[in-house]
């Protein structure tokens, strides 16, 4: 019974803490999960992205998530257009409750002829299960008087254990140079706008909130070596609200154009909840990159601080590079 209740506050803080649906330390690597307006933002032809979440190991049995996303941003007869299909999958728990989307989306960008900014528009449509494992909890009906008997009738009647659901988000954004050293990104979405039933109980009153993102961040170039990124998220979902800050230095290494290798560093702070530290590195096509939430939250005395490790590697194919047809020779 212990390790139910324990199970059941982790449920009900992360829910508190991070707005109700499933998010990543590393919003900035997991984008379809902040904005469907990130889909096709990025330099080449397809991308590919994946995340993968383990939190609270040090309090009960750990929450996981995975997530993957594959983009492509070429389309030859609608200018502007790009497509995505994805999945996430979460478990949490001694129930092993699990949450699994499945994501088909469209973007679609907008170049202003009087700047060098560019609108961006998302649609994010999803199926969505979610499922719960009563075999793998145990009641008290199961106690015989002696010991604990699974095949004892658990004594609990739910009318499912599982729930299918349609929903969609939508998403914009604008992006460009404030000056020729700085370019900011704003962005503004809505997930779950349906608000769809939920309940295992065959409830219509109990809907899933919709959820409200802002993202505001931007790039600042510090020095020829030295790229500043700071950022802000804001997610408010029914009462619930998180909002993430910080930022990333990254240090380029690179010795040609054409083989990216670059270091980054930096730290995030989700409100009255955990710090998170993150590194990682570009190499060529790829970027990966390495988190961990250090725990500051009322629930210190279970977790001495210690809260999730996360990995999110993505990896880009570019547009093909036109090389120039001759070699310039320097002058001696």
């Amino acid at each position: 019974m212990n390790r139910i209740c324990i199970t059941l506050l982790l449920s009900v803080f992360t829910c508190v803490s991070n707005a109700q649906d499933i998010h990543f330390t590393q919003w900035m690597h997991a984008p379809h999960t902040y904005s469907p307006s990130s889909i096709g933002d990025f330099d080449g032809v397809y991308r590919f992205h994946g995340n993968y979440r383990n939190q609270w190991s040090s309090v009960t049995v750990p929450f996981t998530t995975f997530a993957g996303m594959v983009e492509t941003s070429s389309f030859d007869y609608v200018k502007g257009l790009s497509a995505a299909a994805g999945l996430v999958y979460d478990v949490s728990g001694d129930s092993e409750f699990s949450t699994t989307h499945l994501n088909i989306g469209l973007g679609y960008k907008v170049n202003l002829s009087d700047s060098n900014g560019v609108f961006r528009f998302g649609f994010l449509p999803n199926a969505t299960q979610k499922k719960i494992d009563l075999n793998a909890l145990k009641f008290n009906n199961q106690y015989n008087g002696y010991y604990f008997d699974g095949n004892l009738s658990t004594g609990e009647d739910l009318p499912r254990l599982s729930r299918w659901y349609f929903d969609f988000a939508l998403g914009a954004e604008y992006s460009g140079f404030i000056n020729n050293k700085f370019k900011l990104r704003s962005g503004f979405a809505v997930y779950n706008i349906l608000s769809p039933q939920q309940s295992f109980f065959n409830n219509n009153d109990i809907r899933l909130d919709r959820r409200y993102s802002i993202q505001l961040n931007g790039t600042y170039q510090f020095s020829e070596k030295v790229l500043i990124k700071p950022g802000i998220q804001f997610s408010n979902q029914g009462m619930y609200y998180s909002v993430n800050f910080g930022g990333i230095v990254e240090y380029d290494l690179s010795k040609t154009i054409y083989f990216k290798q670059m270091i980054f560093a930096g730290a995030y702070f989700r409100a009255v909840d955990s710090g998170d530290l993150i590194i990682g590195l570009d190499y060529d096509n790829w970027r990966v990159g390495v988190s961990y939430d250090i725990n500051y939250s009322g629930l210190v005395p279970a977790s001495n601080y210690r809260g999730g490790v996360e990995l999110a590697a993505i990896y880009i194919i570019p547009n093909k590079i036109i090389r120039p047809k001759y070699k310039v020779c320097p002058d001696y």
